[in-house]
């Protein structure tokens, strides 16, 4: 007999507990992730057609720079999977987290990284693999929003409507586009 896959809210719940360590644990993935980062897909609260908020990366980032993507980083040890949403949302925009409402669709993706942050040697690479586990997240308000210069250098609201006007990496199109799919089908149970 098959396991029935778990619902939304159990999802959650399951999320609320979950720490990156016990997720690749429990990951049947191949490769097995070596690491987790979340996506937190903000609903801006009166726009229409729906929208969420969208952050571009910094010119001086060494991966992807001026490109567009929905606030996210890694989850920290020992921190819950739920617990690094709110975190890495706050630290990035200035934002508060009151809700978070769904998981939505992730990816897997590898990367290399270096031993050292010599980028040009072929020595001391490391194949990384990476889960991004994305999240529906409601704010206290979207009146004040503050990013990390450091990460980040300019916002805007994404719509279906609009979404071509930004340049994004395709997966990272993906995931603005199921945002906004997702949240038109919101179970609003409170985690």
């Amino acid at each position: 007999m098959l396991a029935s896959s778990p619902t939304a809210s159990e999802l959650l719940t399951l999320r609320a507990s979950q720490t990156s360590a016990s997720f690749i644990s429990s990951s049947t993935h191949d490769p097995r992730p070596h690491r987790v980062v979340i996506g937190g897909a903000i609903l801006h609260p009166s726009s229409t057609p729906p929208s969420v908020l969208i952050v571009q990366r910094a010119a001086t980032e060494r991966s992807y720079p001026n490109e567009w993507e929905i606030p996210g980083g890694h989850v920290d040890p020992g921190e819950t999977i739920l617990q690094a949403v709110a975190r890495e949302i706050f630290e990035e925009t200035a934002l508060k987290v009151t809700r978070i409402t769904a998981e939505f669709e992730g990816f897997h993706y590898l990367s290399t990284k270096y031993e050292s942050d010599e980028a040009d040697r072929d020595d001391g690479k490391l194949a990384v693999c990476t889960c991004q586990l994305n999240f529906c997240v409601e704010v206290e308000s979207t009146e004040e929003i503050r990013l990390n210069p450091e990460e980040h250098q300019r916002f805007d609201w994404c719509s279906l409507e609009n979404i071509e006007q930004f340049r994004m990496t395709p997966a990272m199109k993906k995931v603005v586009t199921d945002a906004l799919h997702a949240i038109e089908s919101i179970d609003k149970t409170i985690i």
